[in-house]
C-alpha cells in the first residue's frame, strides 16, 4: 500500500496563471487545489450539477495554503488529497500539489474544513446518506495514511530575543 494518497487531478501550469515574478501567482495555486476539490466532489455525488439538482453542495469554513516550491510555466502537477476528519455535515481535508517528473517535489499544501449546505435554506445540513456512504467508505480506504506533520499549523512570526530593527528606529 502506498504511503501517500491517490492522484485526484492533474494540470500542466499554463501562461495566464504566471505572474511577473515568472512564476505560478499565489491565486492559481487556489484554483488548482479547488479544480482537486471539485473532482472529489464529483466522485462524492456532489459539484455543480448535484448542487443544481439535489439544492445540496458544500461551502469552505476556513483553509490555510503553504507555498513550498516555485511553480513555473509548463511543469506537470498532480494534486493529492487526504481526508483527515469528518462528521456528518463537515471533512477535514488536506491537498498536497507535487510537480511531477525526475526531479518531481512537493510545491504546496492546502488544508480546509468544508460543511454540506442546504442551498435552499442557506444553512448547514448533514450529507445525504449516499454521500455519506461514500465519505465513510474514501475514510476506510484511506485509514493506513498517517496524519499529515503540515495540518493544524499556526501562522505568525517567530520571535528572537533580539529586538526588531523597526523598533530601534521608531522610538
Amino acid at each position: 500500500m502506498s504511503c501517500l494518497p491517490a492522484v485526484i487531478y492533474s494540470t500542466e501550469i499554463k501562461p495566464e496563471w504566471l505572474d511577473y515574478n515568472n512564476h505560478m501567482n499565489v491565486a492559481y495555486y487556489v484554483l488548482v487545489f479547488d479544480l482537486a476539490f471539485e473532482e472529489l466532489l464529483l466522485s462524492l455525488g456532489l459539484g455543480g450539477e448535484g448542487a443544481k439538482s439535489s439544492g445540496i453542495s458544500t461551502m469552505t469554513l476556513e483553509s490555510h495554503i503553504t507555498y513550498d516550491q516555485e511553480v513555473s510555466l509548463g511543469q506537470d502537477v498532480e494534486i493529492r488529497m487526504q481526508l483527515v476528519d469528518h462528521d456528518h455535515k463537515r471533512m477535514h481535508l488536506y491537498f498536497e500539489m507535487y510537480v511531477r517528473g525526475s526531479r518531481g517535489y512537493l510545491a504546496s499544501t492546502l488544508e480546509q474544513i468544508s460543511v454540506c449546505v442546504d442551498l435552499n435554506k442557506r444553512k448547514s445540513a448533514s450529507f445525504p446518506e449516499e454521500v455519506m456512504a461514500k465519505i465513510k467508505t474514501l475514510s476506510q480506504q484511506q485509514s493506513h495514511l498517517e496524519r499529515p506533520d503540515n495540518i493544524g499549523r499556526k501562522i505568525g512570526i517567530r520571535k528572537s530575543s533580539k529586538k526588531a530593527f523597526w523598533r530601534l528606529t521608531d522610538c
